[in-house]
């Protein structure tokens, strides 16, 4: 991969680190009295030294962004780890937006159930997302630096396998009850794939040490925001065409199968590529 260096940072820092200095020493040759020599001298010297050296280290951390290697944003959206997040992403939004969609409608259809009551649902969503997003993000980060980045798609594989579930029982769902809890089951399984996919857009870029923290993380935004976009109206087609049940039970959870393939994908590559060498 190729390195994009940023030269004008160590000549900004070196220049950064120059004026910290004389106007530290200026502002303390204001401030203190003329010394003779003494002890109280040489303390005096080493504190102005080490004051001088915390800024200069403070200067230091805040520019080294600077030095950082830039990468062209086509390129960072076809690494393989980007891309795969981000079609995560897309995906799991629209089952989101699917299902925020047809939901409401599925309920005042089926079981009569007014507005004000099917607003419940999203209250759900919302408090559990609320409630649980720091916890989840916790355990991840935990989990990630014990056992290694490999275990981020352990755990986006076994909330694909959750949601799959809970969208099933959304899809067979006999009363608003059992809606109710299925979109529960769903909200807290969604969190243990937007986690993991989420932050493996900033941790991606770390790991390389590219200058592309906030681009990354609005690339994330904008696919959420697509799939939020164009989710309710297809969702709105296909429950007038196909219905309620194949809607949520065929093409919801086919959205999983997809993205459990897709998470897959890569470490099945990695595998087969070792297996083809050593042979």
């Amino acid at each position: 991969m190729s390195q994009y260096q940023d030269n004008s940072s160590t000549s900004d820092v070196s220049t950064s680190k120059s004026i910290s200095k004389i106007i530290l020493l200026d502002q303390e040759a204001q401030e203190s009295p003329k010394s003779d020599g003494s002890f109280w001298e040489t303390s005096e010297k080493n504190e102005k030294q080490s004051r001088i050296n915390s800024i200069e280290s403070n200067i230091s951390s805040r520019y080294s962004l600077d030095s950082a290697r830039s990468m062209p944003f086509w390129k960072l959206v076809f690494q393989w780890q980007v891309l795969s997040a981000s079609i995560t992403t897309l995906a799991m939004g629209m089952l989101v937006g699917s299902l925020e969609n047809v939901l409401p409608i599925y309920a005042k259809d089926r079981f009569k159930i007014s507005a004000s009551k099917t607003g419940l649902l999203f209250v759900v969503n919302g408090g559990i997302a609320i409630a649980l997003s720091t916890p989840t993000g916790w355990i991840v980060d935990r989990q990630i630096q014990k056992h290694g980045e490999s275990m981020r798609a352990y755990i986006e594989l076994a909330g694909l396998g959750l949601i799959g579930g809970a969208v099933v029982l959304l899809g067979f769902s006999t009363s608003f009850a059992m809606i109710t809890g299925a979109e529960i089951w769903f909200a807290a399984s969604l969190l243990m794939v937007n986690v993991p996919v989420m932050s493996s857009f900033g941790d991606f870029v770390n790991a390389l040490g590219v200058n592309s923290m906030a681009q990354s993380y609005g690339l994330y935004n904008s696919f959420w925001s697509l799939s939020s976009t164009i989710a309710p109206p297809i969702a709105t087609a296909l429950y007038t065409q196909i219905g309620y049940r194949a809607t949520v039970v065929g093409i919801l959870t086919g959205l999983c199968v997809a993205c459990a393939a897709l998470i897959l994908a890569h470490p099945l590559w990695q595998l087969l590529r070792s297996f083809n060498k050593r042979s």
